[in-house]
């Protein structure tokens, strides 16, 4: 059975394997630094996940915190053994995601559509 959380601006679900967040307009970073980083942090303690998909439908336009949030989340996915973390976003927010976060040993796709992230997550 799904595990499925939410909070301010934010959903998460866990299901077969890949953990896939939704980051959604108006979230703010604090929202992720104080709300839905700690629940990431709990679910890869709690769960064995092998891949994750992240959605972004975030407003603004990213900036070197959000880089740095994103680098971090990505260390401690490979510390947790994940192998794959897929991005869903659109035009320059995809672009920028894809060159400028360091994912370390990943393997890492971004594309514009969720089911293809999701299907390449979970055949890792």
């Amino acid at each position: 059975m799904p595990e499925k959380q939410r909070g301010d601006g934010w959903t998460v679900e866990i299901d077969d394997g890949v953990m896939t967040w939704e980051f959604l307009p108006g979230m703010e970073l604090s929202a992720f630094r104080e709300d839905a980083y700690p629940v990431y942090e709990d679910l890869l303690d709690r769960y064995n996940v092998d891949g994750m998909v992240t959605v972004v439908k975030l407003d603004n336009a990213f900036n070197e915190q959000v880089f740095e949030v994103w680098e971090k989340s990505a260390q401690r996915a490979e510390q947790a053994g994940l192998q794959r973390w897929a991005v869903v976003a659109e035009g320059i927010k995809a672009l920028s995601l894809r060159g400028k976060v360091d994912t370390g040993g990943l393997d890492t796709m971004t594309t514009e559509d969720r089911t293809e992230a999701v299907e390449w997550a979970r055949d890792g």
